[in-house]
């Protein structure tokens, strides 16, 4: 296993790999609509944090990224943090979520929040044993249910 940077030649193996994980649960991957950031990850990612891409044999396997929401107080939002549905329970998702922690303390982050929704319990219990505190809502994302902060 290892966790690369995204590169441009991997946006055909990510929007695969998203189309598997959103059908895991039930969501249709939308690249034009909610999915617009990760149709074109190089824009929307690299030149704003990063997005890592968790490496089996050369086959993509989870997904981590930061982004910089408020550059004035140092905050980072994680997102796109997925494991394939075949490779969970493995510790890869605590593995990428080290590596963001990681970067965003080297960044010099003040603190990372993220949102998610309730049916994602184990993503809950993973950002929980790193530290997140449930939060505020802190952005207008509709289909969140809840919000997490790290403070760095």
């Amino acid at each position: 296993m290892e966790i690369v940077a995204f590169s441009k030649a991997m946006q055909q193996s990510a929007a695969d790999f998203f189309t598997a994980c959103f059908s895991a649960i039930g969501i249709p991957y939308s690249p034009t609509d909610r999915h617009a950031d990760i149709a074109d990850i190089e824009n929307n990612y690299m030149h704003n944090g990063c997005f890592w891409c968790l490496l089996d044999n050369g086959i993509l396997v989870g997904t981590a990224a930061l982004r910089i929401i408020d550059a004035e107080n140092n905050i980072a939002e994680l997102k796109r943090m997925f494991v394939h549905p075949d490779h969970q329970g493995k510790g890869h998702g605590k593995q990428l979520l080290d590596h963001a922690i990681t970067y965003a303390r080297a960044q010099g982050f003040n603190k990372i929040v993220l949102d998610t929704r309730r049916q994602f319990t184990a993503a809950q219990h993973l950002y929980k044993s790193r530290g997140f505190k449930e939060t505020e809502k802190y952005n207008d994302n509709s289909r969140a249910e809840l919000f997490f902060e790290l403070v760095l």
